[in-house]
């Protein structure tokens, strides 16, 4: 086996931790994959990992060689890119982080199209609420719906996300009035566990209109929330690209409409490289192209009005 495929596979196991994972990844028994890597050690006359039965580590020499065969496996991955990218055939492994309900609604039907398009591209979508480290993790590409950018990455805006209060129709019959925030005090709140101090940010005119809730029930899962609402248990705060579809069926509808919510935006995000990969650059622009901006899913705001 050649020395460039030992160096890919070790740089698998320090990047994933485990011969299991890296084996995995790379679709090769765990047997051969240490075998590599005993090859490349043997090669090279020192040691490079620390090995127990549960667990992998770099040596001191391992950890610089590897910060320099990462670089190098880097700057191939670019140059096969770059060729490919010229003769307008993209090629190779993209790697995708993006948060799970965002993800299961609209990011896996576009992959499905794109590696229509480019079947050379082979998809990893690793679905994630957390912030992951594109360098460190090996991500090419994280899809982030936030309001804040880290300067140290490139951050592409694809859309604005918005909010909206909602209910459903069987909810609101028998509920009280509801003509500003401060009559949600006599309702059924439901609260997705991360929101800031329980607070539903509402303005209108500029003017601060935030409210604490008291919730009845809360989850840290969007789509069990907007299950609960439509079963007619309460409100809830909703990004539209969870609800739009919901609202569009009539089984919920938007309550406070004069009063906007929470400001976020859904960004493409990718690492500061001089060079960015044809198959990351054509996927930031498929996105760019198939969500717009306003995104389709925000068309029933402007048909409803």
């Amino acid at each position: 086996m050649d020395k460039l495929t030992r160096i890919k596979v070790f740089v698998q196991v320090v990047e994933t931790g485990s011969f299991s994972a890296a084996s995995e990844r790379l679709g090769i028994s765990r047997s051969a994959a240490s075998k590599y890597v005993s090859q490349l050690e043997a090669h090279l006359g020192g040691r490079l990992l620390n090995r127990t039965t549960r667990h992998v580590s770099t040596t001191e020499s391992g950890r610089v060689y590897f910060e320099r065969c990462k670089d190098i496996l880097q700057h191939m991955e670019e140059a096969d890119d770059m060729v490919s990218g010229l003769s307008g055939t993209p090629k190779g492994n993209l790697r995708i982080s993006a948060p799970s309900v965002f993800a299961e609604r609209h990011v896996v039907p576009l992959i499905s199209e794109f590696t229509a398009m480019y079947p050379d591209v082979k998809v990893e979508i690793m679905v994630s609420d957390r912030y992951v480290d594109l360098v460190d993790e090996g991500y090419d590409l994280a899809i982030r719906v936030t309001g804040t950018q880290n300067s140290d990455l490139i951050a592409r805006r694809l859309a604005r996300c918005r909010h909206v209060l909602i209910a459903s129709p069987a909810y609101l019959k028998n509920a009280p009035a509801l003509d500003s925030p401060e009559d949600l005090a006599n309702h059924v709140c439901l609260l997705y566990t991360f929101t800031e101090g329980g607070r539903w940010p509402l303005s209108k005119d500029g003017m601060d209109h935030s409210v604490k809730v008291t919730p009845v029930m809360m989850s840290n899962n969007p789509e069990v929330l907007l299950q609960a609402t439509i079963n007619g248990m309460g409100i809830s705060i909703m990004p539209t690209f969870i609800a739009s579809d919901a609202i569009r069926r009539g089984v919920l509808q938007t309550v406070l409409d004069d009063y906007e919510s929470l400001q976020l935006d859904i960004y493409a995000i990718y690492t500061s490289r001089h060079y960015l990969p044809a198959k990351t650059r054509l996927f930031v622009d498929f996105l760019k192209e198939r969500i717009n901006d306003p995104p389709y899913w925000d068309h029933f705001l402007t048909v409803r009005s």
